[in-house]
């Protein structure tokens, strides 16, 4: 490796001792360049690089300690390494030089050519060392600041996307509510009634969700809000709705009579749960089948439970794919190209339930359909956080967004 040094030194019987000692250097090769005062020192310093200075202390004139100050305030680009020399062991002077910038202080009549290449080498490598580091860090700090700037761009462009869908959503609400109203009594069947309540409920959902979709981007998470939810009646609601809109899916609710499926969970985050599994049973499961949803009680560990398990008769989900299924933007590889779905929904849906203390479990056949179940206990949480900050995906007309197979 080749390096320049200056050597700053008004003896010559040291500069030519020294130049000798680094004309030996086994492992690099040293270009001296020798002056006699600091002044000269400073006027080379402002027109040439170098990778490192040897410097006597006592100079004519300045001294090498006002010799460093002076160097500080050039402003150089790239300040050479120090090794400061002197003709007394000193400790001020030592300690002087430190603070000045130097790496490394040695007494003349103290040290061999081997401590002399030695202590400029660690001086120079140690210059690099924090000069990578230092390059480093403001590369770090400009992708910083250029991640911030991206994210606010990105919030803004949020903003005004999220501002322009409740737009559609807000005219779909008012021209149901105008229906609603203009349509004679006597034509106004209950089926259609029904419908327009449907298009009206599903528009405030997906308002919701909207807004919900804008907070998380935006890290504005809501904690749980835990309220004693009977799970019972938001399935049996569920049910009813896809009954209507799923006209084409057979729906079987199996709950034992009487038993009580209430619990102290958070509604609005349950219901995007739901809303996945039973909307991914529709999507992929073949006109005329049969989506079973089942809710049981159980109890262990000292703590009681309530279970629900949405299954389909659909294409189900390959084996080699199941140990991926909750895992973000991942999708089986027997999902047509045809089937919208961006691979967060289930993701989501079990961050949701392990917010609750709870579990969602897979088990499915390819070929022959799957079966999704939720495990909720009913009191104290296990667990306790925000809402996640993947957005769970829209209700459509034929079932929420399916993340899996």
């Amino acid at each position: 490796m080749s390096l320049r040094v200056l050597l700053v030194d008004d003896g010559m019987a040291d500069r030519l001792a020294v130049s000798r000692a680094l004309a030996r250097d086994p492992d690099n090769q040293w270009e001296v360049v020798p002056v006699s005062s600091a002044e000269d020192a400073l006027a080379y310093l402002s027109a040439n690089a170098v990778d490192a200075m040897l410097l006597d202390y006592h100079l004519p004139g300045m001294n090498g300690v006002s010799l460093l100050q002076k160097l500080a305030e050039l402003g150089l680009p790239k300040v050479p390494a120090v090794v400061v020399l002197t003709g007394s062991g000193n400790e001020r002077v030592a300690v002087d030089a430190m603070k000045a910038g130097a790496q490394d202080y040695l007494v003349k009549e103290a040290f061999s050519p081997e401590r002399l290449r030695r202590s400029l080498r660690t001086a120079v490598e140690t210059v690099q060392m924090t000069r990578e580091l230092e390059e480093r860090r403001l590369r770090a700090e400009r992708a910083e600041a250029a991640a911030r700037e991206a994210l606010a761009v990105r919030d803004e462009l949020f903003s005004l996307a999220t501002h322009d869908l409740k737009g559609p959503l807000q005219i779909m609400t008012l021209n149901a509510q105008v229906l609603r109203r203009q349509i004679p009594t006597a034509a106004m069947t209950p089926a259609l009634e029904t419908r327009l309540g449907h298009i009206v409920r599903a528009a405030h959902r997906m308002a919701e969700l909207i807004d919900h979709f804008l907070e998380v981007t935006r890290g504005q998470e809501r904690p749980l809000m835990r309220a004693p939810l009977d799970l019972l009646a938001m399935v049996r609601g569920k049910v009813r709705e896809l009954e209507a809109n799923a006209s084409r899916h057979h729906f079987v609710l199996d709950a034992p009579d009487g038993r009580d499926f209430t619990g102290e969970w958070d509604a609005h985050a349950l219901e995007r749960v739901l809303e996945n599994l039973m909307g991914n049973a529709v999507k992929y499961s073949a006109a005329d089948s049969t989506v079973t949803v089942r809710l049981m009680a159980e109890e262990g560990d000292g703590q009681q439970f309530v279970l629900l398990a949405v299954t389909d008769q659909g294409i189900g989900i390959p084996a080699a794919d199941l140990p991926f299924v909750f895992e973000r933007f991942h999708r089986g590889r027997n999902v047509s190209r045809d089937v919208s779905g961006s691979g967060v929904g289930l993701a989501s849906a079990r961050r949701m339930v392990e917010l609750h203390g709870g579990t969602l479990a897979v088990a499915s056949v390819e070929g022959q359909g799957s079966t999704f179940t939720v495990r909720l206990p009913r009191g104290i949480p296990l667990a306790a956080g925000p809402i996640p900050s993947t957005p769970g995906p829209a209700p459509a007309p034929g079932g929420p967004e399916y993340t899996a197979p």
